[in-house]
């Protein structure tokens, strides 16, 4: 079976992208189409993300207007989608990742632009589909991480004259796309924590850790389970079971490290260039705050960890109720936990005399989180590594010591 690109041809910007998406969804639904992918590609360069020249094979740079127009073709496309699996099958063929592709970087870029736009138009289809694609790629890749980074701009680097409709997007988020915010928690997360890098946890912006702790609290302040949505929600038109990594372990690691972390991050993350000042949408004036009364937000930034902490915990005892439910036994992978116990051994071993009290918070939040998961068979799999990192700990406290004592009755 052949495929006739004639009229896709004949088609002007930005009709073309709209055409160039219904005929790629069409090639997905035909069988033994010859010279398949090489077909879609060809579509994608040519007629929807135009990263190729009709005249050259060499890739090139899109126009920054070029590429709203095609997130807005993206996004009202997609939107009008019904079948899920249709969709999804669409969603994965456009923004399939790969090292070796130059492409990737574009293709992410207006991937973070598409999902950006989905969260402040409630735009349901985009954000399932994103949160189908972000756990086949895996919500703690790089690729995972590039779009996160998109958002974390938008929706968490807000100058002072931002919409306020964006807080009120991001509050919506758990209720409207669950999976996807659960998801978006373990890619943000990662981001700063680095679980299995070997690094220590970058001390995350404020509001950020605030939005988190809303999201997994709920309205009123209860735990809302969300952090468990990846492993009890189906995935929308997936038949085929996917690896969830829930966030458990990037937050652990938050949580463990922040007795360690300096004072409120009020002007600078990981991504964010120098020049750019930061004003998140906590919706509260942090910066002023802190030049007014430092004790106070410093006493209110670690409460936000003391909840964040109960939040991980209260998630991790409430696995055997939903454990029927559940796609996957494994909710805490012990190489995660291994890589967090590592980076509280430095933290330890650069810390001073003076930080004896944040040790002993951090070694308590460790211990707590690790006696929960065993009770509650969070943690599958060989956990030998695991023990020889609590056993390497250059200090240990009554909860790691009693810890440790479980090792030996089991």
């Amino acid at each position: 079976m052949t495929v006739d690109l004639s009229e896709l041809k004949r088609t002007e910007f930005p009709a073309c992208v709209k055409q160039g998406l219904r005929k790629l969804e069409d090639i997905l639904h035909m069988p033994n189409v010859s010279h398949q992918q090489d077909i879609q590609l060809q579509i994608m360069d040519h007629f929807i993300f135009f990263c190729r020249d009709s005249s050259s094979s060499k890739i090139r740079a899109v126009g920054p207007v070029e590429e709203l127009v095609v997130v807005r073709e993206l996004a009202q496309y997609l939107g009008k989608m019904v079948d899920a699996a249709s969709r999804n099958s669409l969603f994965i063929t456009l923004f399939h990742p790969s090292t070796h592709d130059p492409r990737t970087q574009h293709k992410l870029r207006i991937l973070s632009a598409l999902v950006s736009l989905a969260i402040a138009t409630h735009n349901v289809s985009v954000l399932d589909a994103t949160a189908v694609w972000m756990q086949q790629v895996c919500c703690l890749s790089t690729w995972s991480g590039e779009v996160c980074r998109g958002l974390v701009q938008d929706y968490f680097q807000l100058t002072p004259t931002a919409p306020q409709h964006f807080a009120g997007a991001l509050r919506a988020l758990p209720t409207m796309a669950p999976l996807f915010t659960a998801n978006l928690i373990t890619t943000l997360s990662q981001l700063y924590a680095k679980v299995g890098s070997g690094e220590v946890c970058e001390q995350p912006p404020d509001a950020l850790v605030s939005t988190v702790v809303w999201w997994l609290q709920g309205n009123q302040g209860a735990p809302s389970h969300l952090a468990l949505a990846p492993l009890t929600n189906p995935l929308p038109g997936v038949s085929l079971p996917m690896t969830a990594v829930p966030p458990i372990a990037p937050l652990m690691k938050w949580c463990v490290e922040s007795p360690f972390f300096d004072k409120p991050t009020v002007i600078s993350a990981p991504f964010e260039s120098p020049a750019r000042r930061s004003s998140f949408p906590k919706v509260m004036e942090v910066e002023a705050l802190y030049e007014k009364n430092p004790g106070k937000v410093q006493t209110e930034c670690s409460d936000q960890y003391s909840k964040l902490h109960l939040s991980v915990i209260q998630t991790l005892q409430s696995v055997p109720s939903f454990r029927d439910r559940m796609t996957q036994k494994q909710v805490l992978c012990p190489k995660h936990v291994t890589s967090v116990v590592d980076a509280v051994c430095e933290r330890i071993r650069t810390c001073n005399e003076k930080q004896s009290e944040a040790v002993n918070m951090s070694l308590d939040r460790l211990a707590q989180t690790i006696l929960v998961a065993l009770h509650t068979e969070c943690l599958a799999g060989s956990l030998s590594d695991m023990w020889d990192a609590l056993h390497r700990l250059p200090t240990k406290n009554r909860l790691i010591t009693t810890l440790l004592s479980t090792r030996e009755a089991r």
